[in-house]
């Protein structure tokens, strides 16, 4: 039983929802951030990357490791600060990465396996040697090259203990460093070890000293610093033909020999990092490795031992800013309690006091520090000529883990921003062509009631502009082209809440109704429906963003969110405004209303009811 109209306060759900709007709007204007919503990929222009894996034997990826390579990325991303980026699975061994604006992406194909491996050796790399005889203008010298020959300070390396100087120096080479207990040793750590680079590098000059043998010196004859001398040593005897940065034997016993004809080539400068680097990333912990360094610390060719720490023991990183001894921009490395004990052990040891121990980073030497004391505090610290944004890129790295899989860059596409624009100029020429229509038909079919249409329109387009704002600083939803779609196709299911409301109207007047009594009565019919339609679309919306990927769910999105604005606007804007309109001469008119043809239906129904009722009285 429909409730007396006279009991029903329309003005209190329009306060209500002026109330929302106020808030809404507050926030979009009263906190930080863009006052438009954030645009996706294909509305703003931006990056596509297609990543592929590779596994160390060839296999095909498993479903779980793509998955957890995929839940990674995203983590990776987000905590760059790219916002409204998708990471999609396609196919068996793909990753597309998708994101927004004129985003950096470099650092998203790093695979951030850490491992912390002893140093067994470290000499030249062939390349960056052999470019430096090639340039020298004579023969070299026993103990001394050529005048005139440049020398990169990443080319020559020393041991521990020991030191490499030129001859004439124009700079100064960074000074060396090593680990140790560190006291208040960042600004973002209090305690800690000190994990520093401490390659020995040769400073830029115009005449260059050979190093000692002992050093890692390319050779102790002038004539193996020649080009002519030089032959690269690639693979390594014994090495494992799908990882030649590695042994093929399993065993201690078995990869003696590799080990040493590997730190005889990397003495000598004959191993290229070109050849090194092309195996790099896919290296098995408990075998031991051939690395490059990073140009950031000096570069250079490393033999390694197995495997000390993985970098799942890894508690927690984060960039800091050394307050103690200059060292710029570091890296808090925090152990887990497995971690730290082997650490502490290792470093406890008095046999291991200054040796060096190198950190690998997805196979290449990112540090190289001597142990200098006992460490046996649970942070350690990196540093190598870090700035704050490659000191956080590489925290991030390490605090969302290893990708379980080497992944490549197969392919990398770029949208204009120009096309971008031009796809939502077609969104919203769409969007403004399916409402016109809407608007026509509901001012042609219900004159004045199609303004309420019209006005319900306005003001659920306003929430949602609000929420899209809100969300895309808050959670960094943007909006796609296919988000687009959902709004226009939530225009229509929004106008069918009014066309079934004003339906039921007409059923009630054609019953003999007037305009007035039929609002209370017509709403408590068209409700029920309007909420089982609202259902099965918000319904079909949660399913589709739950099952979809990457576009797909920008429609299921705006599609449910649209949709549940719907039942906001009806209840608190829409059927309010009609009771308060049925209340007014000029909307009771058949003329204006839209309810002409039925108001007469409905006079004659109350005629003839009239005069039954007469009869039988």
């Amino acid at each position: 039983m429909a409730s007396p109209a006279g009991q029903f306060r329309p003005w209190r759900l329009i306060t209500a929802f002026a109330i929302l709007v106020v808030v809404l709007y507050g926030l979009v204007f009263g906190t930080k951030g863009s006052n438009s919503p954030k645009l996706g990929i294909d509305l703003q222009g931006g990056t596509q990357l297609t990543l592929t894996a590779h596994t160390v034997d060839g296999s095909v990826p498993s479903k779980t490791a793509m998955q957890q390579a995929q839940d990674i990325l995203i983590k990776r991303v987000n905590a760059s600060g790219v916002t409204g980026a998708q990471v999609q699975i396609d196919g068996n061994t793909t990753l597309t990465v998708t994101t927004p604006g004129n985003q950096d992406l470099s650092t998203l194909t790093n695979s951030a396996r850490l491992n912390i491996r002893p140093q067994l050796a470290q000499g030249y790399d062939y390349d960056l040697v052999s470019a430096a005889s090639t340039a020298t203008s004579g023969t070299a010298t026993s103990g001394a090259a050529t005048t005139g020959a440049k020398t990169s300070s990443s080319v020559v390396a020393g041991e521990p203990g020991t030191s490499t100087k030129a001859a004439t120096t124009s700079s100064a080479a960074p000074s060396p460093q090593g680990l140790r207990a560190a006291a208040a040793a960042t600004t973002s750590a209090t305690t800690g070890a000190t994990t520093t680079s401490t390659t020995k590098s040769t400073a830029k000059s115009t005449t260059t000293t050979a190093p000692a043998a002992s050093s890692g010196a390319v050779a102790s004859s002038g004539a193996a610093a020649t080009t002519a001398a030089l032959k690269k040593t690639w693979p390594i005897a014994g090495s494992n033909p799908k990882n030649p940065d590695q042994p093929a034997a399993t065993t201690a016993e078995g990869w003696a020999a590799w080990v040493t004809a590997a730190e005889t080539a990397a003495s000598n400068g004959t191993i290229s990092c070109t050849d090194v680097n092309k195996a790099a990333g896919v290296d098995l912990p408990d075998l031991p490795l051939i690395a490059c360094g990073t140009s950031a610390n000096g570069g250079g060719v490393y033999v390694l031992d197995k495997t000390l720490i993985q970098g799942s023991e890894i508690k927690s990183a984060a960039a800091g800013l050394d307050t103690s001894s200059g060292a710029g921009w570091v890296v808090n490395l925090s152990f887990k309690s497995d971690g730290y004990k082997t650490w502490s052990s290792y470093t406890s040891t008095s046999a291991n006091i200054g040796k060096q121990t190198a950190f690998t980073l997805d196979g290449e030497v990112i540090s190289s520090p001597s142990i200098k004391q006992a460490i046996t505090t649970v942070t350690t610290m990196i540093s190598g000529s870090f700035t704050q944004a490659t000191a956080n890129d590489l925290a991030n790295s390490l605090n969302f883990g290893a990708l379980p899989l080497d992944f490549k860059q197969s392919a990398s596409t770029t949208i204009s921003a120009e096309l971008g624009s031009q796809y939502l100029d077609a969104g919203l020429i769409a969007g403004g062509i399916g409402l016109l229509l809407v608007v026509l038909y509901c001012l042609v079919y219900y004159r004045l009631l199609g303004l309420i249409t019209i006005g319900s329109l306005v003001l659920s387009g306003g929430l949602v502009y609000a929420i899209m704002v809100l969300l895309g600083r808050w959670i960094g939803l943007s909006l796609d082209l296919a988000g687009v779609a959902g709004l226009i196709v939530a225009i229509g299911i929004t106008a069918d809440s009014f066309v079934i409301y004003f339906e039921r109207l007409k059923d009630e007047v054609r019953e003999g109704r007037t305009f007035r009594s039929a609002v209370p009565r017509g709403w408590e019919r068209a409700k029920r429906t309007i909420l089982s339609a609202d259902a099965v679309s918000f319904l079909s919306a949660v399913i589709l963003y739950l099952v979809a990927v990457g576009d797909v769910k920008g429609f299921a999105f705006t599609l449910g969110l649209s949709t549940v604005l719907d039942l906001v606007v009806v209840y608190l804007v829409t059927h309010p405004l009609v009771a308060l309109a049925s209340g007014s001469k000029i909307f009771n008119s058949a003329r204006f209303s839209g309810l002409g043809a039925v108001a007469a239906a409905g006079a004659r129904q109350r005629a003839a009811t009239a005069r039954l009722t007469a009869k039988e009285a």
